[in-house]
């Protein structure tokens, strides 16, 4: 299973507030599909979750819960 954690500015990839975003056709062409399959978000704490779109599956963790999911997966890719 595929999980994919957010941190900093990429939290705004899942809320409305995509005008500057670069490369958001790639981005428009490729969030439906994300939300088709259901593939969880796992975003830090500090952020205000009401910002996001309710489209997508978000896990909210302290940083010490991100460093732990990042710990446990067999495979991370950072972009």
């Amino acid at each position: 299973m595929a999980t994919v954690i957010l941190l900093g500015e990429a939290v705004r990839l899942l809320t409305n507030d995509t005008d500057d975003i670069v490369d958001l056709e790639i981005l428009e062409k490729y969030l439906p599909s994300i939300e088709q399959l259901d593939i969880p978000f796992i975003v830090p704490k500090v952020f205000d979750i009401s910002a996001l779109s309710g489209k997508f599956s978000v896990r909210c963790e302290t940083e010490d819960g991100v460093a732990a999911v990042i710990q446990s997966m067999d495979c991370t890719l950072v972009f």
